[in-house]
């Protein structure tokens, strides 16, 4: 019986856990873009981007949440200009690597960008990869099976304006092991990459001289940078562009676009692991206006989840807004039970990256541009957003969404340690210390004027239901940090 009862527990708790749906976003003061991330064993959330909400030019930065999107920690990374971090990599042994690009340190304007932490975002270094005269931008990273890493994005000639699909090879410790150049004398760029066994399939845009077309392309390479296969996609007349690959059980899947009269229709197509065609298809309604931009094979159901931005009769009318919906498996089909606008606001929204989770569902990350009355002139306008889908097709509101810390603000004099969260707050902050006793806090205006004052020991949580919405500063002992107040 009691076997019988353990049982029943942990049915109930797997049954629970299966239904996991959330929507969140995350903002400081700035504008906050969410690009890349990974779930973690404990099924907690690591999440890259880019930031200007750490006082300053955008910045890199990693992002860690629970399995309910509840916030961790966060770092920022770069320096006196500015940083963005497209993808990160987990390697339980390293470590963390955060993949981008900078124009703060290299050879001058955008380098390629890579930065490996520790499992608590703590810096151990930060390498540039670029020539002068160039800029290197990164799209896309995996982890190589050698646990080093292989990045991929474009590489723009400041004289001539072309670009070129930019791929380059580290080991575990950064140090450069190949680069790659491919191009045609227009622009090309290389979107996403993904591992495949030993190899590596990558996808972007290729420009056609003979036909002036830009097409979708498809590549695969060896673990040493040579060329294996390439082949590119024009379906239908149009500019075509590969924005990510997923692979299945036996053939990979590609999505992506095509702009014909300055108007995007959905592509998608079906490989086997021979690079052999099995299906295509450009996807073309009146009066909408659709980019798929992320996918990923989720086995437990045998489909592919699809994250996409669309302008249609159903949205603001205004930019692009967030879709996700499950494609079938063998010819990429719609199956339209599932389909879904998830995010629906005024200006534009995008998804970033779009990963599998633990419980055998989905999950994505982005920025958009939510709006309330008196909150986007505290936060910039812009919101890194987190939504995971439940496992039978869960979908959590994305309506009333409370805009959540982003920026952990560390106290840190000659004399005091702590922190204060949440930074924006709305009804209360709180104020933790390491080892303090009777302290004095002060809280100033944005004119420096005083307007509460208060003791307590180690930690604190101060309402603020009598503050309106603005800008704070908070003063313990030699320390001053900014506060932000929401409606």
């Amino acid at each position: 019986m009691r076997i019988l009862i353990q049982l029943f527990i942990l049915f109930a708790l797997t049954n629970v856990s299966a239904q996991i749906s959330f929507y969140k976003l995350y903002s400081g003061n700035s504008y906050d873009k969410g690009e890349g991330m990974i779930q973690m064993e404990d099924s907690s959330y690591v999440i890259t981007g880019s930031s200007g909400s750490w006082d300053g030019n955008s910045q890199a930065f990693l992002l860690k949440i629970d399995s309910l999107g509840n916030y961790k920690w966060s770092q920022q990374y770069g320096g006196s200009e500015s940083e963005s971090g497209k993808r990160v990599l987990y390697n339980s042994d390293l470590g963390f690597y955060i993949a981008g690009f900078s124009n703060s340190f290299g050879a001058g304007d955008f380098d390629a960008y890579l930065v490996k932490t520790d499992l608590n975002g703590t810096k151990i270094w930060e390498k540039n990869y670029g020539k002068p005269n160039q800029w290197e931008r990164i799209n896309d990273a995996v982890l190589a099976l050698d646990s080093g890493i292989v990045m991929v994005g474009e590489s723009i000639d400041m004289n001539t304006g072309n670009s070129d699909v930019y791929i380059i090879k580290t080991d575990k410790n950064g140090d450069t092991l190949w680069t790659k150049q491919l191009g045609s004398v227009g622009e090309d760029f290389a979107n996403s990459i993904v591992k495949l066994n030993n190899d590596y399939l990558i996808g972007g845009q290729w420009f056609i001289s003979d036909s002036n077309m830009v097409k979708g392309f498809v590549l695969k390479i060896n673990d040493l940078g040579e060329l294996m296969y390439f082949d590119t996609i024009s379906h239908k007349t149009g500019n075509y562009s590969v924005n990510d690959i997923t692979i299945g059980f036996d053939r990979y899947y590609i999505v992506g676009n095509r702009n014909f009269n300055n108007s995007n229709s959905e592509y998608y197509g079906v490989y086997d692991f021979n690079g052999q065609f099995l299906s295509q298809y450009t996807f073309v309604v009146s009066g909408s206006n659709t980019i798929l931009n992320q996918a990923v094979y989720v086995p437990n159901f045998d489909r592919v989840a699809i994250g996409f931005q669309t302008v249609n009769s159903g949205t603001y009318q205004d930019d692009f807004d967030i879709g996700t919906a499950y494609f079938s498996s063998d010819y990429m089909y719609y199956i339209s039970a599932s389909l879904s606008t998830a995010i629906n606001n005024f200006g534009l929204d995008k998804v970033g990256d779009l990963i599998r989770t633990n419980d055998g569902a989905y999950a994505m990350v982005g920025f958009n541009t939510y709006i309330e009355s008196g909150l986007n002139e505290q936060n910039g306008g812009n919101n890194v957003f987190v939504m995971k889908i439940g496992k039978n097709d869960v979908f959590p509101v994305t309506t009333d969404a409370v805009i959540g810390q982003l920026v952990g603000i560390e106290i840190n004099s000659e004399m005091l340690k702590g922190k204060v969260y949440p930074n924006p707050f709305k009804d209360e902050f709180t104020i933790e210390l390491e080892g303090a006793e009777n302290t004095n806090a002060t809280l100033l205006n944005n004119l420096g004027q005083e307007i509460a004052s208060f003791n307590f020991q180690s930690a604190i949580t101060y309402s603020t239901s009598f503050l309106s919405i603005g800008t704070y500063f908070l003063k313990i002992g030699n320390s001053v940090t900014k506060l932000v107040k929401l409606d």
